[in-house]
């Protein structure tokens, strides 16, 4: 990247920190450098078919990974997000409204707050960009620097603190970030058209932001306002319980289960009820494992009971 300005060796390399003064580049320096000398500075990007992870092999559109300085990856990263992201259209009246699938300026945000704030001792790991048809991570090693997690937080009354000091200073000189922050409330301000928020959530190893697909969820303020609007890609039953299931469905479940609810879907609808039995016959599955599913729906808020035996999916 070229910014028009010279830098002297032996006198802002020092000052910048990227060297001592016994000549020696300093992490930052290697973080720095076009190489690539740290190896847990990589990414890995992946756009996955569906709403879940599967096997880079069979289920991966596209996946990069990459090396180099840490401004490289910032603009690699930013790269592949663009060529896997469109642009839908929506009617309003005799108007044409595109509408982005991510906001590139909250994206790039996520983005730099990942590559300066992430934990470079934690070897043989890396920042993951993935991708799915509703949503799009930015996962990077580390938790919140004070221990929190960041999903029990108010994200208005966060400190700006600071794990890698040296390279944070450096993006700041070239614009990428701001010192005072109100990233994360920035991030969630570029959904105020949309009724899906992004969401962040941490422990002590992992970093993790959300950000809902608009083109994919449909929400714009005139959609909930109900008027009238002809969208490029209407959409159905299947796309609004879509919706539901991963705003309501936790994390952590298998890809099978999610298949399993969303097959369930298919087959009953707003519709027809159903039974435990179903669930098993549908799948070959024991009692004891489709009640799981059941329990799961549940309190996931996805179904509601008929009466004592039979449920039916909730709108």
């Amino acid at each position: 990247m070229k910014l028009g300005k010279e830098i002297n060796q032996n006198k802002d390399y020092i000052s910048l920190e990227l060297m001592t003064n016994e000549n020696k580049v300093t992490n930052a320096g290697l973080l720095l450098s076009d190489q690539g000398l740290l190896t847990q500075s990589r990414i890995f990007c992946t756009r996955w078919k569906g709403l879940v992870k599967g096997t880079v092999d069979g289920d991966a559109i596209d996946d990069k990974e990459y090396t180099g300085s840490i401004i490289s990856l910032l603009e690699n990263a930013e790269m592949f997000i663009k060529n896997n992201s469109k642009t839908s259209w929506q009617i309003v009246g005799m108007t044409r409204v595109e509408v982005e699938d991510y906001p590139i300026r909250a994206i790039r945000e996520a983005l730099v707050n990942a590559i300066i704030h992430r934990d470079y001792q934690i070897v043989g790991s890396e920042i993951h960009v993935d991708m799915f048809d509703n949503r799009l991570e930015i996962t990077s090693p580390g938790g919140m620097l004070d221990g929190s997690f960041i999903q029990n937080a108010d994200i208005t009354k966060i400190s700006s603190m600071r794990r890698n000091r040296v390279i944070s200073d450096i993006f700041n000189r070239l614009h990428f970030m701001e010192r005072r922050g109100s990233g994360l409330v920035r991030i969630v301000e570029s959904y105020n058209d949309c009724s899906v928020k992004p969401a962040f959530s941490s422990d002590v190893s992992s970093f993790t932001v959300s950000f809902p697909n608009k083109g994919y969820i449909k929400k714009s303020p005139v959609i909930e306002e109900k008027s009238p609007v002809m969208t490029g890609n209407f959409v159905n039953d299947e796309d609004y319980f879509m919706i539901r299931m991963y705003k309501n469905l936790p994390n952590s479940i298998r890809r099978n289960t999610y298949n399993q609810i969303q097959q369930l879907f298919n087959k009953y609808t707003y519709q027809y009820d159903f039974k435990r039995e179903d669930i098993e016959v549908l799948f070959h599955l024991k009692k004891s494992r489709a009640s799981e599913i059941i329990s799961l729906m549940l309190t996931s808020d996805l179904i509601e009971p008929t009466d004592p035996t039979r449920y039916k999916f909730k709108k």
